[in-house]
């Protein structure tokens, strides 16, 4: 199986972002995604004028993107349908939550935006409902085996106790 290549906050540095992964498959050849969580969209001028080039197909992701969605009331523009789309060629969003079920059977579940204790949550986070509905239809089914990766924008509660120092 081919590789994946994960990423953190992009802050809209979409060029930073993509000659980097240029570079490293020259390195170590071809990765078939890459999945960016946290900020995708960055909320400063040269951001926004550089994803114009990406909607203008002036310039091109290398290598097939999946994003979370906004984390932030600025960059919910970006996120037209809550369900998940093709943003730019190359470029797809997610959605709010769901399962992705790649090609090669990878399960890849997913939780978009930050943690919200109000109800009804923000455009740009989620709540313990959100958490609940992503979870009973897997639970619920006896045949479900887990999935390989959970994506969300936040840090997982206490993550730093599980790495070296």
């Amino acid at each position: 199986p081919k590789l994946k290549l994960v990423c953190g906050d992009v802050e809209g540095k979409f060029d930073a972002l993509f000659n980097r992964v240029r570079t490293i498959q020259k390195k170590s050849g071809e990765f078939d995604l890459l999945l960016c969580v946290g900020n995708f969209f960055g909320s400063s001028s040269e951001a926004e004028s550089d994803w114009e080039k990406y909607k203008a197909r002036e310039k091109k992701a290398p290598i097939q993107t999946y994003v979370l969605g906004a984390v932030h009331q600025e960059t919910v523009k970006y996120f037209s349908d809550v369900d998940g789309c093709d943003l730019v060629e190359n470029i797809t969003y997610l959605g709010r939550k769901g399962v992705f079920s790649g090609v090669s059977g990878l399960q890849i579940a997913y939780l978009s935006g930050i943690e919200s204790r109000s109800e009804p949550a923000p455009a740009y986070a989620f709540t313990a409902k959100d958490v609940t509905s992503l979870k009973a239809p897997l639970v619920s089914n006896s045949k479900f085996k887990g999935v390989d990766i959970l994506l969300t924008s936040p840090w997982p509660k206490g993550v730093w106790q599980y790495g070296n120092n």
